[in-house]
């Protein structure tokens, strides 16, 4: 009897390792695969190669809901998250709630190309345009699929998303309007490239900008290989886990449909950098605003009205609230 458990303990352990390191391989062949209209088994098949694979999605009721111009006609109202990609602290919020009528206007008159919009599921959900993605679901989905990701992209004209890899088993970005340029790196590229692991936000980024690298890092960056892909509607791009990549909006009113599994045997091999993120989550604390300065000669100044205090040339009115709440709590005493 021992001997049987003995040997099915050994099978189970052996079944795990086999998959993790599956699911752990990297592949540094700078090298785009393309397909035209592959099958279900057939993509899943190159998919598996672990080279980004550009093909064909033909979906119209995904194109036709999921795309800039309707999306601004129909849900104006809706808040989808604004990120601004020139700033990046660790210890604010990332991302900001934005009305999409305010959020287009915020687009047309950004000169420098720094506001991006993504992780929008939630609006997704609240639109109900989340039921366009799952009738698209099955040809993508593969299987054993743990959990489903999906997400919509906006950006100003020229603006680039930041430097990062992901971890999930696939990683699939479909444009529905407009045209994007991914610029990608081999997973082998990552010691040249700083990487920062934000695991309170789950993003595994470099603060090197590919489009315009930065003087501290071109000695680096110079030892490296990239390759461009440029995709327009219709046009779909798997991006595998450890590839290195930024999205480079190149039109205006531009909208990226994104999809990402992650398998059961997939989370188990990223499991260390999902406890690591939720133990981070737990005990990480966000500062909303950003807080006020105590000048030496507070006598010396005029007294802030309640309404506004200037701090570094914004305006903080978090002091009017402090404020009015201290005051209806002596009223009620």
């Amino acid at each position: 009897m021992k001997e049987v458990i003995a040997i099915i303990v050994f099978c189970v352990v052996l079944f795990i390792y086999l998959h993790v390191c599956f699911h752990l391989k990297k592949v540094d062949d700078l090298e785009i695969y393309e397909i035209c209209q592959p099958s279900k088994d057939k993509l899943e098949e190159v998919c598996d190669l672990r080279q980004p694979v550009v093909t064909e999605f033909i979906n119209d009721n995904l194109t036709n809901s999921c795309n800039f111009n309707n999306i601004k006609a129909n849900y104006s109202a809706h808040d989808i998250k604004i990120r601004n990609i020139k700033e990046y602290d660790d210890e604010t919020e990332l991302y900001v709630p934005l009305a999409i009528n305010e959020s287009v206007e915020l687009f047309k008159k950004d000169k420098d190309a720094k506001y991006i919009s993504e992780h929008n599921s939630d609006f997704l959900e609240e639109s109900g345009l989340i039921k366009y993605y799952r009738n698209g679901d099955m040809f993508l989905r593969p299987s054993m699929v743990s959990s489903c990701s999906y997400d919509i992209l906006f950006a100003s004209l020229n603006a680039e998303t930041p430097l990062r890899y992901d971890l999930n088993y696939r990683n699939y970005f479909i444009v529905t309007h407009g045209k994007v340029i991914i610029r990608l790196l081999p997973p082998k590229s990552t010691k040249y490239l700083y990487a920062v692991n934000d695991y309170d936000n789950f993003e595994f980024m470099s603060p090197v900008n590919v489009w315009n690298v930065q003087t501290q890092y071109r000695a680096d960056f110079d030892k490296l290989r990239t390759v461009d892909v440029t995709l327009i509607p219709g046009q779909m791009i798997h991006i595998p886990a450890y590839w290195w990549y930024s999205i480079k909006f190149v039109k205006s009113n531009t909208s990226l449909c994104v999809f990402k599994y992650k398998t059961y045997m997939n989370t188990l091999s990223i499991s260390n950098h999902l406890v690591m993120s939720l133990l981070q989550r737990q005990n990480t604390k966000r500062v909303i605003a950003k807080k006020m300065k105590i000048m030496d000669k507070v006598e010396t100044m005029e007294t802030p009205t309640h309404n506004s205090v200037i701090e570094d040339g914004n305006i903080d009115v978090s002091i009017d609230i402090v404020d009015n709440r201290a005051k209806s709590e002596v009223n009620t005493s």
